[in-house]
């Protein structure tokens, strides 16, 4: 497929150097402080939905969308592929004369913001579910749909061992789950309560 390619110039020079050689990452503060250091307009909003709306125009959809495409720039060919990885792009450019490079494009899209925390029984740590992670880079790996949080969150609050659990949009708290303990006040039925 031959679309108009998002130019890879535009995004190497907003991009921070990433740890593995080659590779390269979108991130706000690195972005606004060259743009500014260089006298570059730029409204980093704007250039994630510029993004955005050349994903939705290349045919890149949901999870695992995939797009080849090839162009011309400072005189030389190049090739690449954008793929969407849950809420991040990852394109791969292969240019004639410099080798690969690739730009990673984290929290691009927001449907990959949802996260379910539960607090273990004895030792009283927050981890995520499903990966039972407690360390918090290793969470944002359990991000996921809408939808497969609230299954996981009522999943999780179904565990008898478990009596905290939290669901979250980003970083907002959308709701909480508090277990009963197995005595009651008199008049009050065991059992698990949601506030």
């Amino acid at each position: 497929m031959n679309i108009r390619p998002f130019s890879p110039a535009r995004l190497q020079d907003f991009c921070a150097p990433a740890p593995r050689p080659g590779e390269f990452l979108l991130e706000r503060r690195f972005a606004e402080a060259f743009a500014s250091s260089r006298g570059i307009p730029l409204e980093y909003d704007d250039l994630l939905e510029e993004i955005r709306q050349w994903c939705e125009a290349s045919g890149i959809g949901g999870h695992g969308g995939k797009v080849s495409f090839t162009g011309r720039a400072d005189g030389k060919e190049y090739r690449g592929t954008a793929t969407r990885f849950r809420d991040e792009l990852s394109i791969l450019i292969h240019a004639e004369g410099e080798g690969r490079r690739r730009y990673r494009v984290p929290g691009l899209w927001s449907d990959y913001s949802w996260l379910v925390l539960y607090q273990e029984p004895l030792s009283g740590e927050w981890r995520s579910w499903p990966g039972a992670a407690k360390e918090s880079s290793r969470m944002e790996r359990d991000r996921t749909t809408e939808e497969k949080a609230r299954d996981g969150f009522e999943w999780v609050c179904r565990r008898q061992v478990i009596s905290r659990v939290r669901l979250f949009r980003g970083n907002s708290l959308v709701k909480e789950y508090f277990a009963r303990p197995a005595r009651s006040r008199a008049g009050e039925a065991p059992g698990p309560r949601q506030s």
